[in-house]
């Protein structure tokens, strides 16, 4: 494996420390609140993207073909920010994202070595349920419904090639929208004990 790939997959597992908006104050100082300090970084990170681009620069641990496309690494910081900004609640965006963050490398791993699927899929609803369990989000049987919906969701986006758009994206933005509608329509169950 060469040096860019195990940067790539580093980056994904250390990834959940953007979680950390959810536990800063939403008042830092007086003049920096939790939203501005979020949209400074997301809109730094969206102007190197556009130079990047435009500039031909190659980033170590960008594959060739995102050289003229938007990049993984700003794809998954746009559904991120989609989570943390149009949908807020860390019910869906924290247990959605560490899916993101943590199976996704595990998913590419077990493609390339040919072993099912079936892997990816069972340590997706474990970290769903994991992070549900200890955020008390939902009942336990609501848990389970959403966790299997997510992990089907989450496990049909990663497998797709689609051009200009990454799985980084497509793995928590149609999850997350899925369900938001869905907790907007059954609620949470009651909460765990």
């Amino acid at each position: 494996m060469d040096r860019g790939a195990i940067f790539r997959r580093a980056f994904h597992v250390a990834s959940p420390i953007f979680l950390a908006y959810y536990i800063l104050p939403d008042q830092i100082t007086p003049n920096i609140t939790r939203q501005s300090l979020a949209i400074l970084f997301i809109g730094t990170a969206g102007c190197i993207e556009i130079a990047r681009i435009a500039l031909g620069i190659r980033l170590f641990g960008l594959r060739p073909y995102e050289g003229q496309r938007v990049s993984a690494y700003a794809q998954g910081l746009l559904g991120l920010s989609f989570g943390l900004f149009v949908i807020q609640d860390p019910r869906i965006v924290v247990p959605v994202f560490l899916g993101m963050a943590w199976i996704d490398p595990l998913a590419a791993y077990c493609r390339q070595g040919g072993h099912p699927r079936l892997i990816p899929a069972a340590a997706y609803f474990a970290v769903f349920f994991a992070a549900s369990a200890l955020l008390h989000s939902f009942s336990q049987t609501y848990t389970i419904l959403y966790g299997t919906v997510a992990t089907g969701i989450a496990v049909f986006a990663e497998g797709p090639r689609i051009p200009q758009v990454d799985d980084d994206l497509l793995m928590q933005v149609v999850p997350m929208a899925v369900l938001y509608a869905l907790l907007a329509l059954l609620g949470a169950g009651l909460a765990w004990p």
